[in-house]
C-alpha cells in the first residue's frame, strides 16, 4: 500500500479534499477527524482542551499534534482492510517528524488571499481561523508554516484551483 500525506495551511482544503477521495472510492481519512489521532498539547507535552477562542498568546504556545501510534494503527489497518493508495489528509505541528511513514508528501499550497477566502466560507466544518484570534496566529505564520511545509514535501500542486481539480491531480500523482 502506498501511503500519501496530503498537508497545507488552514484553508488549503485538505478536509475538502479527503471527501472527495472518498466520494470517488479511494481510501482517504481527514486526519482532523480520526479518532484519537489530534490533540492540542501544552510545553510539556500534555493534553489540554483548546479554549472556544484561544488568544494569539495561548496558539504559541501550545501545539496541534498527532499521536504516532494512533497513526501507525490508522495506516496499518488500511493495509490490511487492502487499500492500495491510501490518502491522509491534514497537518499537525509534529507530522513532519512522522513523514517517514509517508511514501509521497504533497502540499497544497495557496496564497493568503485564497486562504482567507475559505476561512471565510460558513460552509467550512473546522473553526480554526475564525475562533478566538487564531486568524491573526494564521495570518502572522502564514509565509513561515507554508514554507517549513514546502521543505517536506516530494510535490506541491497549486490548491487555489477549484477542489475537484486538486482532487483529479491527487489521483493521477497518486498511481
Amino acid at each position: 500500500m502506498r501511503t500519501v500525506w496530503v498537508t497545507g495551511v488552514s484553508g488549503a482544503g485538505k478536509s475538502a479534499v479527503s471527501r472527495r477521495l472518498a466520494a470517488r472510492g479511494h481510501h482517504a481519512v481527514s486526519t482532523d477527524g480520526a479518532t484519537g489521532l489530534c490533540r492540542w498539547v501544552d510545553v510539556s507535552g500534555r493534553p489540554v482542551p483548546r479554549p472556544d477562542h484561544p488568544d494569539r498568546d495561548w496558539l504559541a504556545a501550545h501545539r496541534w499534534v498527532w499521536d504516532p501510534g494512533t497513526l501507525d494503527a490508522l495506516i496499518d489497518d488500511r493495509r490490511i482492510a487492502g487499500a492500495r493508495v491510501l490518502f491522509l489528509c491534514g497537518s499537525a505541528d509534529n507530522a513532519p517528524d512522522l513523514a517517514d511513514r509517508f511514501d509521497l508528501t504533497v502540499l497544497l499550497h495557496l496564497d493568503l488571499h485564497t486562504m482567507v477566502r475559505r476561512l471565510n466560507d460558513p460552509a467550512r466544518g473546522n473553526d480554526f481561523g475564525r475562533a478566538g484570534q487564531s486568524r491573526e496566529y494564521l495570518h502572522a505564520t502564514f509565509d513561515q508554516w507554508q514554507h517549513h511545509l514546502a521543505r517536506h514535501a516530494g510535490l506541491i500542486i497549486d490548491a487555489t484551483a477549484d477542489f475537484d481539480t486538486v482532487t483529479a491531480h491527487l489521483v493521477r500523482v497518486a498511481d
